[in-house]
């Protein structure tokens, strides 16, 4: 693909032994990675906003899929960068958004630090899943005779994400990835509970890296 603005919508369905997921992914590129060597892409999630904290089970998700995914690219987990720039990726002091990584890397021990490394991009996770409108009932009970449920619970799963990619060396955004996921899950008991769950985190994760991971590996 040609350097350039570029904006693209894909769309899955998929059903499991769990609950219908739907999942969108929207991305708007200004322009294509320009990796060489061995330069390397850093994940790191939010963990400054005290109403949306990305999970560290996303983080590890959207990591193993991206190492199955980019072919030969240097990919940098989250734990090890943290380690390696220890402390100032520690939530009280890392930046609350990418772009603030250009005013860290004015001190000169973490530029070094962050060179040694061999960084280029900055692939910042920021998103969240979440249970919503919770309904039904359900009774169960427990007796010497033997015991059961019986009713129906449901509720609607959401989980939205972005991943914004910024530039290490040039000091400017690259562009940003959306995924959506949507899905009721519901646990109809008739006896012996059978819960439908709509994996929407997991679904999530999966669209992102697939279309990370795509453009990671050019």
């Amino acid at each position: 693909m040609n350097p350039g603005l570029r904006l693209g919508v894909t769309a899955a369905l998929t059903v499991a032994l769990s609950g219908c997921v739907t999942a969108r992914v929207e991305e708007f590129m200004q322009t294509d990675l320009d990796m060489s060597g061995d330069e390397a892409v850093v994940i790191l999630t939010n963990r400054q906003d005290a109403v949306i904290e990305t999970e560290d089970s996303f983080s590890e998700c959207l990591f193993g899929q991206l190492r199955s995914r980019a072919g030969d690219v240097n990919i940098i987990s989250e734990n090890r960068f943290k380690d390696e720039m220890f402390p100032w990726f520690e939530p009280r002091l890392a930046p609350t958004r990418a772009e603030l990584v250009n005013v860290l890397l004015e001190e000169p021990v973490i530029a070094k630090r962050v060179e040694d490394l061999n960084v280029r991009y900055l692939v910042w996770i920021h998103g969240e899943s979440e249970a919503r409108n919770k309904q039904g009932v359900m009774t169960c009970t427990l007796s010497p005779a033997g015991g059961g449920c019986l009713g129906v619970l449901s509720w609607d799963n959401n989980s939205n994400y972005e991943a914004s990619i910024w530039d290490i060396q040039a000091g400017e955004p690259m562009g940003i990835i959306s995924t959506e996921a949507t899905g009721t899950s519901v646990v109809p008991a008739l006896g012996v509970p059978l819960p439908l769950i709509a994996r929407t985190k997991n679904a999530s994760c999966k669209s992102l890296g697939q279309q990370l991971g795509d453009i990671l590996a050019g």
